[in-house]
């Protein structure tokens, strides 16, 4: 099968989707499958050999990210890659260049939900609307174009319900995870690298992986630090836009003793990271898998999350993970309980997450494909037979 992965956000840009796309596109190429990405075109110092652009510049409102232009030669790359299936990761530019494309070729269109942009509209967008009018025309666009996709897919179920609350119903639905490098995550026995780096090897670590962006609100875990003892420290892998906000939170709270950032950090190191750790946190209630959470989990490490989306059913509060409902300091409590939990927990973490291995995900979504592949077919075959008939 020729699988064109088109995508929002690819190299160098790092975020959970460019993981997702790097490691389904190796497993499903592992099954025997040929796997094409097609990204908005960086430049040529980050163009990587054999992915297919598009002509695109930079986005001015969140540095790292390219917006494809009009007009651009959308199809001739699509049709000289001549797919069976066209497969967009995200929702924005890229996605609606990929179902035109497909709609011309008249192949699938598969659509994997990556990212609730209307939660982060506010952040990253020009305010030329009131904030009720901009969302109720993005929910306009996403709702059309998903609408019209063959497939739509998100990563858990709260998602897909949300989605249909919205008025979203696609002619197939799937429920695929993003899957874990499991191979890669997982525990490191004596592994006390990144605490000598730091100088905290006698501390209790509480970490953050991922993107310092405004909407994973970690100003907030940076605050909970002032309701857990003085021996807690909270590390902060990564980096993003709000970085310099969340630096101003701790100079606010003269917590610079007790929070490390790190930058960025190659993903070949992240197990190391997770390692080090005695409980990883998310404030994000934005989360439609929380791939740097199951990362945690499958290390064996304790985590707390919000209990909301997909942490609420990847999550069971207590037997494998610790989940709040309120805020800062109904956050701080579950990080003592989970810095305090007995091993059982990390032990069901881990088991949980080794149940989202990629190589599962990519049978299912082969499965996927070779559904609306077919069904596709019959409709062209019966809208022929239909044109035929009345001619």
């Amino acid at each position: 099968m020729r699988i064109a992965f088109v995508t929002d956000s690819y190299h160098p840009t790092i975020d959970g989707v460019v993981t997702i796309v790097d490691s389904i596109r190796d497993s499903l190429v592992d099954l025997g499958h040929e796997v094409f990405i097609v990204a908005p075109d960086p430049g040529e110092e980050h163009r990587i050999e054999g992915v297919h652009y598009f002509p695109a510049v930079k986005f001015p409102m969140y540095e790292g990210y390219y917006l494809p232009i009009l007009p651009s030669n959308k199809l001739e790359v699509l049709k000289e890659i001549d797919p069976d299936v066209i497969h967009a990761y995200g929702i924005t530019f890229m996605a609606l260049k990929g179902y035109i494309c497909a709609h011309e070729m008249k192949i699938p269109y598969v659509l994997t939900m990556t990212t609730m942009v209307t939660d982060a509209m506010e952040f990253y967008l020009p305010k030329f609307l009131p904030p009720e009018a901009t969302e109720r025309l993005a929910w306009i666009y996403i709702r059309e174009i998903l609408n019209h996709s063959d497939a739509v897919i998100t990563h858990t179920d709260p998602i897909m319900d949300e989605l249909k609350r919205h008025g979203v119903n696609p002619r197939h639905i799937g429920i695929i995870p993003a899957g874990i490098e499991t191979e890669i995550f997982r525990p490191i026995e004596g592994c006390t690298t990144i605490r000598d780096e730091l100088n905290i090897r006698d501390k209790r670590i509480i970490m953050h992986v991922g993107r310092i962006s405004y909407e994973k609100h970690v100003g907030d875990i940076v605050r909970s630090l002032a309701h857990l003892p003085d021996d807690t420290v909270l590390v902060i892998v990564g980096d993003g836009p709000a970085r310099k906000d969340v630096e101003a939170v701790v100079n606010e709270c003269a917590f610079s003793d007790r929070v490390f950032f790190t930058g960025f950090v190659d993903r070949s190191k992240l197990p190391e990271y997770y390692n080090n750790a005695d409980v990883c946190v998310s404030c994000s209630r934005f989360e439609t898998q929380g791939l740097s959470i199951m990362e945690a989990m499958a290390c064996r490490k304790a985590i707390v999350c919000p209990n909301a989306r997909a942490f609420s059913v990847i999550i069971e509060d207590r037997k494998d993970g610790f989940l709040f409902d309120g805020g800062i300091e109904d956050m701080a409590e579950k990080i003592r309980m989970a810095l305090d939990c007995d091993d059982s927990v990390r032990q069901a973490a881990m088991e949980k997450a080794q149940s989202y291995s990629k190589e599962n995900c990519a049978r299912m979504l082969v499965d996927l494909y070779s559904h609306v592949i077919d069904a596709k077919k019959k409709r062209l075959t019966t809208k022929n037979k239909g044109s035929r008939i009345k001619e």
